[in-house]
């Protein structure tokens, strides 16, 4: 017979009422949990105390109430956060390392218990629509394996180690899961030497260089296997960021470029080259000397391409055609500004429509 009742595992009085119904409690499976995301300077003891009540004092209380009973199973439903971490989930991950050091309280004491790190479960719970959550036959499957080999404490997750390791040693080496992760073929480029190259750079080149620098770790993030699918114009809310995905993308460029980036920036510089472009003004910023250069060659290549242009067109006029001998006129006016810089020996006011065009040519590359 089952029996489905309401009750706050985090009273410890309400489940001491609870347990005196059961007469003969042979298992206890502590599954119960609150989520409170939020990066570690957000989190305050209200919030924190929120998240361990459910997990970690409810565990607490379950021992207390049950330790002088003969259990055949105690199962602690820890995570993998308490394990290895997860952006944003500074609270949850002690209130699972909470569950984890009961486990092996518990077995001092010479009584049952079993903590499972899980990962995310499919179809239900916190974990619906994670890439990589297990079906719940697996996951209950691997959990009775846990049992019958009297295990204390473990993790079962679906993990991707290669996609897992790139993003879990983004920030920082990992000396835990080093035996587990594949080796780096992309090391990080140290913060000095980027900037070195990034300011030997024109502007144009630079700002190139550090748009593919974010969508590299955009792409990272949301385990794209190339930066080129991300796309710049696009939001990062349009392509599935949160706030957890904020900050890990966030602690990337921090660790890449040194710059200590609010939580927040993806929100206030909401596409990969708004952020690109924020990025660069903070880690490499324009010089005097660079922003003038950068502007005449942006001015220079601006006009050269409206040249290439013009040189299609005139190539399908004829100097003697009517509209050929207006555009000569207008070739004329143009190139009398530049007389003087010329080193044509072409008299502008005498010069017939051939041997403008030919000018023209001379002058600005284009035949």
């Amino acid at each position: 017979r089952v029996r489905v009742v309401a009750c706050d595992v985090g009273d410890r009085e309400a489940l001491a009422a609870l347990l005196a119904t059961v007469p003969d409690v042979r298992t206890v499976v502590h599954a119960a949990g609150v989520l409170d995301d939020g990066v570690l300077e957000s989190l305050v003891p209200e919030r924190i105390r929120e998240v361990m009540r459910a997990k970690a004092d409810g565990a607490r209380h379950l021992h207390e109430l049950t330790r002088d009973i003969d259990l055949d199973a105690f199962v602690l439903f820890s995570s993998a956060a308490g394990t290895v971490g997860n952006a944003g989930q500074g609270s949850y991950a002690a209130a699972n390392a909470v569950l984890d050091g009961l486990a092996w309280r518990r077995r001092a004491e010479g009584l049952v218990a079993t903590s499972v790190a899980w990962g995310a479960w499919a179809d239900s719970g916190m974990g619906v629509g994670h890439a990589r959550a297990m079906a719940p036959r697996l996951a209950l499957a691997a959990l009775q394996r846990a049992l019958d080999d009297d295990e204390t404490a473990l993790m079962i997750a679906d993990i991707d180690w290669e996609h897992f390791g790139s993003r879990f040693t983004a920030v920082r080496p990992s000396p835990l899961l080093s035996e587990l992760l594949p080796p780096s073929t992309a090391p990080m480029e140290p913060v000095e030497a980027l900037a070195i190259r990034l300011r030997g750079m024109s502007r144009i080149e630079r700002d190139r260089a550090v748009l593919e620098l974010v969508r590299a770790h955009v792409a990272a993030v949301l385990g794209h296997a190339k930066p080129a699918s991300v796309d710049p114009s696009r939001t990062f809310q349009e392509v599935g960021f949160d706030s957890l995905t904020a900050v890990e993308l966030r602690n990337r460029l921090a660790t890449a470029t040194g710059v200590p980036f609010p939580g927040s920036v993806i929100f206030d510089y909401p596409t990969p080259a708004a952020l690109a472009d924020h990025v660069r003004a903070r880690f490499v910023p324009d010089s005097d000397s660079d922003s003038h250069g950068d502007e005449d060659e942006s001015g220079a290549t601006s006009v050269l391409d409206e040249l290439t242009r013009l040189e299609a067109v005139l190539s399908d006029l004829s100097p003697s055609d009517v509209a050929g001998v207006e555009v000569a006129a207008k070739i004329k006016s143009l190139l009398s500004h530049w007389g003087t810089a010329t080193s044509s020996d072409i008299d502008m006011d005498s010069a017939t429509d051939e041997e403008m065009f030919d000018l023209l040519g001379k002058e600005f590359g284009i035949s």
